[in-house]
């Protein structure tokens, strides 16, 4: 396993980190080891090291790259799913394409980030994962999006008066306003800004829409809101 600096203050939020690249997983360590909110519990550096980190430690946050030298962070992702759910992964990675996004978000990732954040940036999404949101780059979140705008072949759906109906039975006006703010892209920084309020009631927010569309991820309860007509496509 990697040498990489732990701090064992059981006040912060405990994180691990699973990155092969030597640089950026000395920088990223140096940001979770130097913030007052977070606890590094370890690094690895391959996907074997990370199961064994895993077995030894239950964090409430797995920082984990996507190109490891022996197999996909992917197949963590779907292990950390099915054997620790409790723990919030949160991809950090260079591949931006469409297919390690969904793989990714389908094991169970809770959010997926590229690495071009700021260290306080990347620190508040850390707290975001573990306070029940799920941040994706915008620029993913657009990807989704233009998935979801493709045409298809035209189906049976519901009338304007049970869209209507759904929306209001199902989510809140503020509900509402979070999950158009969140298919735009917008973190739940932003968003709080923007709405004025707290980033813990946003994420409450998001946790009340993912109950009510029996979703699980950002990239699930933007698809349903837009098949019940939620939202200004």
């Amino acid at each position: 396993m990697s040498n990489c600096p732990a701090t064992p203050t059981p006040e912060r939020l405990s994180v691990i980190l699973i990155e092969d690249d030597p640089a950026t997983q000395d920088h990223l360590a140096r940001v979770l080891s130097g913030s007052p909110r977070l606890e590094l519990l370890g690094c690895a550096s391959t996907a074997n090291e990370a199961y064994s980190l895993l077995f030894m430690t239950t964090p409430r946050v797995a920082l984990i790259d996507l190109g490891l030298p022996d197999f996909s962070g992917i197949d963590i992702i779907r292990w950390i799913s099915k054997n620790k759910p409790d723990i919030e992964t949160l991809v950090i990675t260079a591949f931006g394409d469409e297919d390690h996004v969904i793989r990714s978000l389908e094991a169970g990732a809770s959010g997926y980030l590229l690495k071009d954040y700021s260290s306080e940036e990347l620190e508040n999404h850390i707290l975001e994962v573990a306070n029940g949101g799920s941040p994706i780059s915008p620029l993913i979140a657009r990807q989704l999006l233009f998935r979801l705008q493709k045409p298809a072949a035209p189906v049976p759906g519901p009338s304007p008066q049970s869209s209507e109906a759904a929306r209001h039975n199902l989510i809140t006006d503020r509900e509402l306003m979070v999950i158009q703010q969140v298919s735009k892209g917008f973190t739940v920084q932003e968003i709080a800004r923007q709405m004025g309020i707290s980033n813990h009631t946003v994420a409450t927010h998001v946790k009340r829409i993912y109950k009510k569309l029996h979703v699980h991820s950002r990239s699930e309860a933007v698809y349903e809101a837009s098949m019940l007509g939620l939202l200004d496509l």
